[in-house]
């Protein structure tokens, strides 16, 4: 399968602001911490979870490849690291928090979870929020884009194996299915489509991709209409305690 071009999906990320449920998440899990500690977004790219957990008095740095990336977290005033999940230039147990927010499937899961082991303290806690046959099956671009179902299954690691692997490494893993409902105009959504804000559209064949566009603009001729979608996601927490 193609690499995706991760720069590239940066200029699309501005048409995918963090939703209010996104910062609710990570506001859950730093409240769990104390102000002074260190926290890893994986995969962060521009910072939105990290600006929630500087704001809550802890040390948040973000992890990402993309130098596209790292430049809007910096230029946010965040501690930006260019680097990789599976390689991760940090020193053992300094971590309270290792946060993947859907970037686990991004090159090789399990070295990404040994690393996550390695650099998180000994009580603290590896926090993984990823996509799942569920969620494939009836995403949203699913409905529009047939083969996007078969990229994202092959792409994402099945939740169960995430969980079975921590399982191996970390005392307490727990795994549970929150849903969140997207509602949003027409026109903004395939203006996000166009811009490739999803990380799958860059796989996708070009002739499918125009047909699914050309099909949404058909079903949906006014820009204003609103839709709504959900986003199905399993959460897997592993700690130490």
């Amino acid at each position: 399968m193609a690499e995706v071009d991760l720069d590239r999906l940066a200029t699309g990320y501005r048409h995918r602001p963090a939703s209010d449920a996104s910062l609710e998440r990570a506001a859950a899990a730093g409240s769990t911490l104390n102000p002074g500690e260190w926290v890893l977004d994986v995969g962060g790219g521009p910072g939105n979870h990290a600006s929630v957990w500087r704001d809550q008095g802890l040390l948040a740095v973000v992890l990402d490849p993309s130098a596209a990336m790292m430049g809007s977290a910096c230029h946010g005033g965040l501690l930006g690291v260019r680097g990789r999940s599976q390689d991760m230039p940090f020193s053992s147990r300094h971590f309270a928090l290792v946060w993947f927010h859907l970037s686990i499937h991004y090159g090789d899961w399990r070295a990404a979870i040994d690393e996550s082991v390695r650099v998180v303290d000994e009580r603290g806690c590896i926090e993984i929020w990823t996509l799942g046959p569920d969620h494939h099956e009836r995403s949203m671009l699913a409905q529009w884009f047939p083969s996007v179902a078969r990229i994202d299954t092959d792409r994402f690691p099945h939740p169960d194996a995430l969980a079975g692997y921590l399982s191996e490494r970390m005392p307490m893993v727990a795994m549970t299915h929150p849903v969140e409902s997207v509602r949003r105009a027409t026109g903004s959504w395939l203006a996000a489509v166009e811009a490739g804000f999803i990380s799958t559209l860059q796989l996708l064949p070009v002739n499918e991709r125009a047909a699914g566009m050309e099909a949404f603009r058909s079903a949906h001729p006014d820009p204003d209409e609103e839709i709504e979608y959900q986003l199905r996601f399993t959460r897997i927490i592993a700690t130490g305690r």
